[in-house]
């Protein structure tokens, strides 16, 4: 009795909202996990094989293909999900799918045409390289959006998982045998691209949708109007978090910006899991958004989600030093320097948005331009006066600020939305712990060291106990089974 009992209750809480945001988060997690972690395990591979110059390089190029997705597409990937969501039949869907993919196309032949003429008068490294990353990212981009839109959330996840495999094969094959260098990373983005497109195609029958009688510029009006105030949005998103790359390698060389680009490969293991929780939350929030106790679900979700933030970054400035040094090669060893500020950082991403998620939901995505530009201001700002004087500090520093102002921003727009009510006492408690943290991360202690990495597991446990119990919980119903 007391096994069934223990049945139901957790079937009824996957039947509930909380429910739903958790087993979607699983799904995404299961895709997105190994693609996102692989760029972590990769790490000590990279230092090892290419040169500070080779991986600053590489990461300016992905830095550049970032900016330039959203400009070619309208960023029309957010309105396709936002009105696929809303979709009561295939005829609806099709008619979203078709003229976004209209969009897409138009706009990335006009950017290719302009790309191959500009390389003929501006030559770089691997230049049609990356335009065939460019084209392959935004394909594979819009079809995963598709699955997205279209709640086929199993298939996107594993397109994900097949999109990591191809990368780790390809990088592994083309530079160490191949010795390919750069190269052989823009190859491999652009192969799991394809092996994307193809895994989609065939088991969502994609193609179907598209259908060219039903182009329709009323369609499109839509849809760009929605989408075009996102583009300001997403840019000042990537001032804040890449930006920083062209400031330091102006200032202080590409091989900064290498050892920069190392320092985020830790804080990406955090970026991963909001990314991962981003996807499901904007599913749930846009689903519950005209629900009467949405407020309290609201509240609910962002108390949880700010002490999961909080409680990992202080377990990750507990553990960072002590992995670092076996994972990163000597020529990158400074990159534990600069971790701090950009744990600090993402934590503040992650509230962001949250709270944006109102604009998706409301169909009002104007406030996302107005809050993401005074977000990208204050970190160009900061970069500029601060990147010449203590160079990759300088960088770490102004995005953690840059992301504060966002958040705290977009706590107050979005008031006309929704309201919640953040556990004031929790915040504080909890950045007070996390600058202490901060401080003892600087002493080259050891015995403060191991003493700060039991302490963040206690911290982890305290906060997240009810959390943790229904894991656990969870687990052992499936084990039993």
């Amino acid at each position: 009795i007391k096994l069934l009992t223990q049945k139901l209750k957790i079937q009824r809480f996957f039947m509930s909202k909380e429910g739903t945001l958790a087993k979607n988060t699983i799904i995404y997690a299961i895709g997105n996990f190994g693609s996102k972690i692989l760029s972590f395990i990769l790490v000590p591979f990279y230092t090892y094989y290419l040169s500070t110059n080779d991986y600053g390089y590489f990461d300016l190029i992905t830095t550049t293909v970032s900016l330039l997705v959203p400009i070619i597409t309208f960023q029309i990937y957010d309105g396709l999900y936002r009105y696929l969501l809303d979709s009561k039949s295939d005829t609806e869907s099709a008619n979203i799918i078709s003229n976004s993919f209209f969009i897409t196309i138009r706009n990335l032949t006009i950017f290719s045409v302009g790309y191959l003429i500009f390389v003929q008068f501006k030559n770089f490294r691997y230049e049609y390289l990356i335009l065939l990353q460019i084209d392959f990212s935004i394909l594979s981009g819009l079809w995963a959006q598709i699955a997205r839109g279209l709640r086929r959330n199993v298939e996107y996840s594993v397109s994900g998982i097949l999109s990591t495999v191809v990368i780790l094969g390809s990088n592994i094959l083309f530079i160490t045998v191949m010795n390919l260098r750069v190269g052989s990373l823009i190859i491999s983005n652009v192969l799991s691209a394809v092996v994307m497109i193809i895994y989609l195609n065939r088991q969502l029958k994609i193609h179907k949708y598209i259908r060219f009688k039903l182009n329709s510029k009323i369609i499109k009006k839509k849809l760009i109007i929605f989408s075009i105030p996102l583009i300001p949005t997403v840019i000042s998103w990537w001032f804040m978090n890449v930006s920083d790359r062209y400031f330091l390698a102006f200032y202080k060389g590409v091989e900064a910006n290498g050892i920069y680009a190392i320092s985020n490969k830790f804080p990406a293991i955090l970026v991963m899991l909001n990314t991962i929780f981003t996807l499901a939350w904007q599913e749930s929030a846009i689903t519950e958004y005209d629900s009467k106790d949405r407020n309290k679900f609201y509240t609910k979700m962002f108390n949880v989600l700010m002490s999961l933030e909080f409680t990992a970054v202080i377990g990750l400035l507990a553990f960072t030093k002590f992995v670092m040094h076996f994972m990163v090669n000597a020529k990158f060893e400074s990159a534990w320097m600069f971790v701090p500020f950009l744990y600090m950082g993402t934590i503040f991403n992650s509230f962001s948005s949250f709270y944006g998620t109102g604009y998706l939901s409301s169909k009002d995505t104007i406030g996302a331009f107005y809050t993401s530009v005074i977000g990208g201001i204050f970190n160009i700002i900061i970069n500029i006066a601060l990147i010449p004087i203590i160079g990759i500090q300088g960088a770490s520093f102004s995005t953690m600020i840059a992301f504060l102002v966002m958040w705290l921003t977009r706590l107050w727009q979005t008031r006309k939305y929704f309201r919640i009510d953040i556990d004031l006492k929790r915040l504080i408690i909890l950045s007070i712990i996390s600058v202490l943290f901060i401080f003892t991360y600087y002493s080259n202690n050891k015995i403060i060291e191991i003493m700060m990495m039991i302490l963040s597991v206690i911290i982890f446990v305290m906060f997240n106990r009810s959390l943790i119990s229904k894991a656990v919980k969870f687990a052992k119903n499936k084990v039993r089974k």
